[in-house]
């Protein structure tokens, strides 16, 4: 990353304190309000010191939708397949488009719900196909672009809907093949689907429940290829509870045999491992948000590795470089070839508020890194890094409860781009600190 030698830093530490408690079980990630899964979330917390790494990300541009609405969560998931970026505002029941080519991003066409469906809780996006999942409603809405314009094909849905199945709550696209997570099935042991494109329909080739051993199997999910990897976060071998578990499967259309049964390299109660997933050929990245290496909840990444002959194993487990209590690194991830980026919401808070951030690391010299990329949201209270996404040199992450003008929630999507960018940390827009104003290079 840029920087200029001879500026100097300067860093303030505050203390904070949350108190949480996990009410209501794993049942009530049920509840379609995306605030109320965050209490349910927020399984301990305790006293904390926070700091502000020295290093701030080239903050290319800020993008929200126009008009600004109260309560949209713009920002609540994002999805890519550069120069095409797509971020949606569920609470509007809209997913917006944005071309991304040049050294900003432009808005460009926004899709639309039917309302009260959760539309855009989930995204996933591959070539000419865009899925967007209806959780509430149980359904998936698949766009097609054609001659330059993003036009509905078709819906799909389960079957037989199971009551608070939550179908469509986690998507994943490779090409012609389309994962779907339903984490409320099975009285919320969960299911996944897999589907695939064929002259222009798409079917379903499987679906898989949970096993006795596993519970909200589906709550994220990606596919990469001939591998199938879903989350189950609050997975537990009695007495504990939500160590979290990943499934991994290889296969392809109705096919597919198990080849692993991950979990952190030391299951703990309340890590969530598996709540965010990411895989690329044959490196899998997991989300660990209740993690506690240094500090409760401080949260964790890990990268597991395929051998040629199909066993997985634990390769890096990555934290922040600052990280503190209550920040939840890992509560979304995103990789692409040797890097990965990964959001932690719930990180510098101020008194009552979360601001949030996102950390990139950096495989090189046989190994991950920090790379010093840690990016702060400018207003309390917006949970940046809830989602992230990345490519190449460019990131974007959500921060969905961003309030300004138009009150709480509007949200905002800050895009990041050291291809384009002019300048080094620091060059951003003006906007209101989350923290007391900071000195940087």
């Amino acid at each position: 990353m840029h920087g200029t030698p001879g500026f100097c830093r300067a860093f303030f530490l505050w203390w904070k304190t949350l108190s949480a408690r996990l009410t209501g079980g794993p049942d009530s990630a049920h509840k379609a309000d995306m605030k109320i899964e965050f209490n349910t979330l927020m399984l301990a917390a305790g006293l904390g010191i926070l700091s502000l790494s020295a290093e701030a990300a080239i903050e290319t541009q800020r993008l929200q939708p126009v008009p600004l609405a109260t309560e949209a969560e713009f920002g609540f998931a994002i999805t890519n397949q550069h120069p095409i970026w797509v971020v949606s505002a569920p609470g509007a029941d809209q997913v917006h488009v944005f071309d991304c080519a040049g050294a900003r991003c432009v808005s460009g066409q926004v899709l639309t719900g039917a309302g009260a469906t959760g539309f855009g809780r989930a995204l996933a996006l591959d070539g000419d196909w865009l899925a967007i999942g209806q959780p509430i409603a149980q359904r998936v809405s698949l766009y097609q672009h054609q001659s330059g314009t993003w036009v509905l094909h078709s819906t799909i849905e389960p079957a037989v809907p199971a009551l608070d199945g939550r179908f469509g709550a986690s998507l994943s696209m490779d090409g012609t093949q389309l994962a779907v997570g339903a984490p409320g099935e099975q009285n919320g042991a969960g299911a996944v689907y897999v589907y695939a494109e064929g002259s222009g329909q798409w079917t379903q080739q499987v679906r898989f429940g949970a096993s006795a051993s596993l519970q909200r199997l589906g709550h994220a999910v990606v596919i990469d290829g001939t591998t199938l990897a879903v989350g189950a976060p609050f997975s537990a071998v009695a007495p504990g509870y939500a160590e979290g578990r990943v499934w991994v499967l290889a296969g392809a259309g109705s096919s597919w045999t198990e080849e692993a049964l991950l979990t952190s390299p030391v299951p703990v109660s309340a890590e969530l491992f598996g709540y965010a997933l990411d895989l690329q050929t044959g490196r899998l990245v997991v989300g660990r948000p209740g993690a506690g290496q240094n500090a409760v909840n401080e949260g964790a990444v890990d990268v597991f590795s395929r051998s040629p002959e199909g066993s997985w194993s634990h390769d890096a487990t990555l934290t922040a470089l600052n990280g503190a209590a209550n920040e939840r690194l890992g509560w979304s991830v995103a990789l692409e070839g040797q890097q990965i980026l990964a959001g932690a919401p719930f990180a510098l808070a101020n008194q009552t508020f979360l601001c949030g951030s996102s950390t990139l690391f950096v495989f090189s010299a046989n190994q991950w890194a920090n790379a010093d990329f840690s990016e702060h949201d400018r207003l309390p209270g917006s949970l940046t890094g809830f989602s992230v996404a990345v490519s190449a040199q460019r990131w974007m992450t959500g921060a969905p409860t961003f309030a300004e003008s138009a009150g709480a929630g509007s949200g905002v999507g800050y895009w990041f781009n050291t291809v384009g960018g002019l300048f080094g940390h620091g060059f951003g827009l003006a906007d209101v600190s989350c923290m007391p104003e900071v000195l940087r290079r």
